[in-house]
């Protein structure tokens, strides 16, 4: 099989840099210099091919039921990251396994699909493409999809309707155990119709699926294109470690349940539009969230427990219902801090069904402007615990409650660089009252002591292992 592979990539003009005929599965390079060589070097490859694309313009075609491994993964990449270009055609990897697509200019006007594949990495690409509205630029769907990475790559300049990134499955579930991170998605033009956003994870239909995705240390940045920045429609998702940064709208669990946020800066900057967290459905957990500059009130308020068009009782399997907006029930808002936002903790803004039985406990909201706490609609057995709060200016804390409930006090913040931290004698020190385990540590990775503070940022001499991202940290190499 090796000797028919090499055979084929020599009379196609290929150059091979380095081959053993004998070591199925081993390491081969091929040289490619044009569109018509990069096509059948794609559809020889075998596991450990590696095809290297020279410096120029390409057309790309199918990459399909090509099964690498861990050790020995069938890879395209650019011989000079940035320098090969994709302007045409449209690259399908399908039925496959183990694929690593690093270092290429994507400029084409085509979706790039991984359809019923694992394992396959995007990795260190620049995406700007001219696709159609309604386009999605990355699409990973199919049944038995998973594992998938998308990571170090920059998503910029989408004008049109259509996601950066957009994760589906098959007919009943959704691809499972993909990774988003460390990317750069920037300058998408606000839409006047849904659609937009730079991350969506699941569709209505398959909203009742778990994705089990990760979506850590991206930064949003001028992500205009939808009210959701980032859309969960699937459950038991992690989203944590990102920035969003002067991006109108908000990271909304959209759909299904036990999904997590954690460890996420948004800084509005006072542009129109900034938001934080909306939430629906069931069993959510926000903690150790920083909020700063936010402008949004409603549906993109900071942190929004919002109505719902049916109850959380309502029958989960009835198609018609996995649309709606789902009752909130059993959300945990704890350990996150506000600073300088026109809206801050807010509690059933929008259509019928308040939250029930949710806990909003240990968090710290300093503000100038409108209620720091603020219950548009009465919620059902929603706790309060250890919440600071300290309004200026025209402010007010908003609900009347005791003070172990809300406590009225400067937590004594104190700028340092872009986030606002605690300060010897801060009220807010080891003054946490709930009991959350999976509080381990803070927004800056410091970890949590015997007795947390209250907030997002524990007082802390540790190490500081995280920060608000910036374009130095994530994105292409080059």
């Amino acid at each position: 099989m090796a000797r028919r592979w090499l055979a084929a990539v020599l009379a196609a003009g290929c150059v091979v840099l380095w081959a053993n005929p004998a070591s199925a599965g081993r390491r081969v390079d091929v040289s490619v210099s044009d569109s018509a060589t990069l096509a059948a070097a794609m559809s020889a490859a075998t596991a450990g091919s590696t095809i290297v694309l020279a410096d120029g313009d390409y057309t790309i075609g199918k990459l399909a039921a090509k099964l690498g491994t861990k050790d020995a993964p069938v890879t395209i990449r650019a011989a000079h990251p940035g320098k090969a270009r994709i302007t045409a055609g449209q690259l399908e990897i399908k039925d496959s396994e183990y694929v690593t697509v690093r270092g290429l200019d994507w400029a084409n006007a085509n979706t790039l699909k991984v359809t019923a594949s694992r394992h396959v990495r995007l990795t260190d690409n620049h995406f700007r493409l001219g696709t159609p509205a309604g386009t999605h630029w990355v699409l990973i769907s199919g049944e038995n999809s998973g594992h998938n990475r998308i990571d170090h790559n920059t998503f910029e300049h989408k004008t049109l309707l259509g996601n950066y990134v957009t994760v589906y499955g098959g007919q009943s579930q959704v691809s499972q155990y993909d990774r988003i991170d460390h990317n750069l998605f920037a300058d998408e033009a606000a839409q006047t119709a849904n659609g937009g956003e730079a991350i969506r994870l699941g569709v209505s239909q398959l909203s009742e699926s778990s994705a089990h995705a990760t979506v850590e240390y991206n930064l949003f940045s001028n992500c205009d294109g939808d009210a959701e920045i980032v859309s969960v429609k699937t459950s038991d998702n992690t989203v944590r470690y990102n920035t969003f940064r002067e991006s109108a709208g908000v990271l909304s669990a959209r759909r299904g349940d036990r999904n997590s946020f954690y460890g996420n800066v948004f800084l509005g900057g006072g542009k129109p539009g900034t938001g934080g967290i909306r939430l629906y459905g069931e069993d959510q957990r926000v903690y150790d969230n920083y909020f700063a500059g936010l402008t949004g009130s409603g549906f993109t308020a900071a942190i929004q427990l919002d109505g719902g068009t049916v109850t959380a009782d309502a029958d989960h399997t009835d198609p018609s219902l996995w649309a709606q907006h789902w009752q909130v029930r059993h959300a945990v808002v704890t350990h996150n801090t506000f600073v300088g936002n026109v809206s801050n903790v807010e509690t059933g803004a929008n259509y019928t069904y308040p939250p029930v039985d949710s806990v909003v406990a240990d968090n710290v909201v300093v503000g100038s402007t409108g209620a720091l706490y603020r219950e548009a609609k009465a919620p059902t057995g929603q706790t309060y615990q250890g919440n600071i709060a300290w309004p200026t200016g025209d402010a007010t804390v908003g609900l009347d409650l005791p003070a172990d409930q809300i406590r009225v006090v400067d937590p004594k913040l104190a700028a340092d660089g872009e986030i606002a931290h605690l300060t010897a004698g801060s009220p807010a020190i080891d003054a946490a009252t709930g009991s959350f385990p999976y509080v381990t540590d803070d927004v800056d990775g410091q970890p949590r002591d015997a007795r947390p503070d209250a907030g997002a940022d524990e007082l802390s001499t540790a190490p500081v292992t995280r920060h608000p991202l910036t374009t130095a940290d994530v994105g292409t190499s080059w």
